[in-house]
């Protein structure tokens, strides 16, 4: 399997891991199965170093599409995607730059995507996510 994943109910952790080819239909079978085990809510650290994402442009649109769903309704946790090539930093680019005002971020190393979730969850409103409010600003200090 090209996506792996590993869901930490405690901590509403999902660590995803790619290996070999990573096509449209493994990532869409990915998100079924964190629908189907109740993990849609959990942060993701989604670790592409280890994969190529063999997405066209059709495949780009499909993935951004069902991202777009996935997050209507039920709160979708926040998501840390970590690359290691030219090619998977595009393709995430085109990614996030399609998903809306989700909580999605890029990153080139393991270390700096857990700190971001870590602080991001502390900050999380999923509450506008189902209203259309972005929470962007909600995390600023006052002065």
């Amino acid at each position: 399997m090209p996506l792996s994943c590993s869901t930490f109910p405690a901590s509403r952790l999902c660590i995803v891991s790619g290996e070999s080819t990573v096509t449209r239909s493994d990532i869409d079978d990915y998100l079924a199965r964190t629908i189907a085990s109740g993990a849609k809510g959990y942060a993701k650290l989604v670790d592409v170093t280890g994969c190529t994402l063999a997405l066209d442009a059709d495949d780009i649109e499909a993935v951004a599409d069902r991202l777009m769903h996935y997050g209507i309704g039920e709160q979708p946790g926040p998501v840390a995607m970590v690359v290691g090539s030219a090619l998977n930093l595009d393709m995430a680019v085109l990614l996030k730059q399609r998903v809306g005002d989700r909580p999605f971020r890029i990153f080139t190393s393991v270390g700096a995507a857990r700190s971001w979730l870590a602080g991001y969850q502390q900050s999380y409103d999923p509450a506008a996510f189902t209203t259309g409010l972005s929470t962007r600003w909600r995390s600023l200090p006052t002065i």
